[in-house]
């Protein structure tokens, strides 16, 4: 059995608060790779990926209009319809593929390099937003499966879609940076993501919105929501 399945499982009696490859390291920041290349590639200053989502949002969405025949209503309808799926992606992918425990070797190397050092280094600012290579290949995956599925409508809906994600992404990084606001609505995600961070890694998995784990029942309890943290950023 790995470490990280004996960790969940002395989590799930109350042993420890927190299992060790998920648990916050007190420095900000950290090399990760030996190969400079590859630790560049890991970085990814949060202008950059920020800016490259809204562009290629603007640049699908002129083609819709303008180089396919889709009535406005349809590139409308298609456009939300992408974003609203992308909030159910989102849950799915940090729940069943970033926290999933397993016994593979390689599957948990793929999390830690995913999701796992984000959990180590939750206030890193290089590292609060995929990077643009790994992301530009990833959302190309998504609008090759969503045009095989859809047709040409996947050009109105792939920008949704990614524009969804740029307000995750975004939402995701003031989470960590910026102190919690008073606004009532903004601090309960605040301390939704707080949770997933400090109290459970087994809940609390949606970042732009607390919908899906209000569905699936993966709310964290209300007195880990309310538990305080000695940080200077909000995680």
């Amino acid at each position: 059995m790995n470490k990280n399945v004996e960790q969940y499982e002395l989590f799930k009696r109350g042993e420890v608060r927190m299992p060790s490859h998920l648990k916050p390291e007190k420095e900000e920041k950290a090399k990760l790779y030996k190969n400079k290349f590859i630790e560049l590639l890991s970085k990814a200053p949060f202008g950059v990926p920020h800016v490259m989502w809204l562009l290629l949002f603007f640049a699908f969405i002129w083609y819709s209009i303008f180089r396919t025949e889709m009535t406005g209503f349809e590139i409308l309808i298609s456009t939300v319809s992408g974003f609203f799926v992308w909030t159910l992606i989102e849950y799915t992918m940090h729940r069943f593929l970033y926290h999933t425990e397993t016994n593979s070797e390689g599957f948990l190397n793929f999390q830690m390099s995913m999701h796992g050092n984000h959990h180590l280094y939750p206030k890193d600012p290089d590292r609060l937003a995929m990077p643009p290579v790994p992301g530009l290949v990833l959302s190309s995956v998504f609008l090759g499966t969503f045009y095989l599925i859809m047709g040409t409508y996947a050009f109105a809906f792939f920008p949704g879609f990614m524009l969804a994600y740029d307000a995750y992404i975004t939402i995701h990084y003031y989470q960590h940076r910026v102190k919690s606001p008073k606004y009532k609505p903004w601090k309960k995600l605040w301390q939704h993501h707080k949770a997933h961070h400090y109290s459970n890694p087994y809940s609390a998995f949606g970042v732009s919105t607390r919908f899906w784990d209000f569905v699936f029942g993966t709310m964290p309890k209300a007195a880990n929501q309310r538990k305080k943290v000695n940080v200077k950023a909000v995680a």
